[in-house]
């Protein structure tokens, strides 16, 4: 989810501005060989992430703090306040910007890999340079193609171009390399994908929330490779 410039901030109420499968579908493309097995995404809204990282052969655990009807998401849970989940190895969503540096905090605090999908200038203001300082992005994706509009959940007015600009910010410890930025297209990758990589050897690990939102324990199915110890 997502502000946009455009709204008043009265109505913008939780910033229920979903992702475009587009942008989902390219960080697939993109991050093929970094996305952690056992994802949560924890703004999951109508699941515009969870959704393509399933099909892909992901395990995603989806949370968001309202209601918004995606079968399987654990419905009132506020990220900022919720325990981890054992077994979760990356944090991948589109959190409301204005509580953006605080969900990325949050996430490098609990697991090695996070991507989140923010306007470029997230990168601009002195009050989210220490975050940048103490915590430096491996990878800035830039979409070179303005992403299609995320107009608010139940807007019913006229749908307009989208006027920002976006990019998949990815924090990935196991990275030597950081500060790198390029660029994708999205409409290019939509028309040369050939599908998502196999996952490979499947097996199981269990994946427990703790903490008062009581989320039930679910058996998780991982690829081998990447379960851990």
């Amino acid at each position: 989810m997502r502000i946009q410039s455009s709204h008043h901030h009265a109505d913008r109420g939780l910033d229920a501005y979903f992702s475009p499968p587009e942008a989902v579908l390219s960080l697939l493309q993109i991050e093929a060989q970094h996305l952690p097995k056992c994802i949560w995404e924890p703004a999951a809204g109508d699941g515009a992430i969870v959704r393509p990282l399933q099909e892909a052969g992901f395990t995603v655990i989806a949370s968001d703090i309202a209601d918004y009807g995606l079968a399987g998401c654990r419905a009132g849970v506020d990220y900022l306040t919720a325990g981890p989940i054992p077994g979760v190895q990356g944090i991948v969503t589109n959190p409301p910007y204005k509580l953006a540096a605080r969900f990325a905090e949050k996430a490098l605090g609990q697991t090695f890999y996070v991507a989140l999908l923010l306007r470029t200038n997230f990168l601009e203001s002195t009050a989210r340079l220490k975050l940048f300082r103490q915590h430096e992005p491996a990878r800035i994706w830039i979409s070179s193609r303005r992403l299609p509009m995320m107009h608010r959940h139940g807007w019913a007015g006229p749908r307009a171009p989208s006027n920002t600009c976006f990019a998949w910010f990815i924090w990935d410890k196991r990275s030597s390399e950081k500060r790198v930025i390029d660029w994708f297209d999205w409409k290019l990758m939509a028309s040369s994908s050939k599908g998502p990589p196999p996952r490979g050897d499947r097996q199981t690990a269990r994946c427990v929330e703790a903490g008062p939102e009581g989320i039930r324990a679910r058996i998780l199915s991982l690829p081998a490779s990447t379960v851990a110890s």
